[in-house]
């Protein structure tokens, strides 16, 4: 015959302390995602790649006009020497109205207050235009066999 021992209450408030110690002391591992995107330079980048790549998909013959224009793009020393440059493109003046909001967008959020303080700057113009021939790249290299345009 099986006899059922009963466990003290003191043995059974050790066991669940002692099981909850050893619970909250193993590491987890964190959750595996998107990792969030440093600085302004890579969020400029994210939108520029969103923006060309949502309005040049299914449309090659813009697709091919601006990888002609990439080279003359990268002369560029400003965003709004860029921006007229695209804008006098016909088939592509509104993707630089496009790119403009996403940029001013950016700029509007707390965390870009040196970037907007300093919008004139050299600095901050070479790090527009970079971040915006960047994302005009990869979404081109994403929309052209889907590489990740790198």
């Amino acid at each position: 015959m099986i006899s059922r021992k009963r466990f003290s209450p003191i043995f059974r408030i050790v066991f669940l302390l002692s099981t909850l110690l050893i619970l909250s002391a193993c590491e987890t591992s964190p959750e595996i995602g998107p990792e969030p995107l440093a600085g302004f330079s890579e969020r400029v980048t994210a939108l520029v790649t969103t923006t060309v790549r949502g309005q040049l998909r299914d449309n090659p013959p813009k697709q091919k006009l601006l990888v002609a224009q990439l080279p003359s793009f990268e002369k560029m020393a400003t965003m709004n020497q860029l921006m007229d440059d695209l804008k006098a493109i016909d088939p592509l003046k509104n993707l630089a109205y496009l790119i403009e909001m996403d940029i001013m967008f950016e700029l509007q959020k707390p965390e870009h207050h040196y970037e907007r303080s300093n919008f004139s700057s050299s600095e901050v113009q070479r790090q527009l235009v970079s971040a915006i021939l960047a994302g005009m790249k990869k979404a081109i290299g994403q929309l052209q066999g889907g590489k990740d345009g790198k």
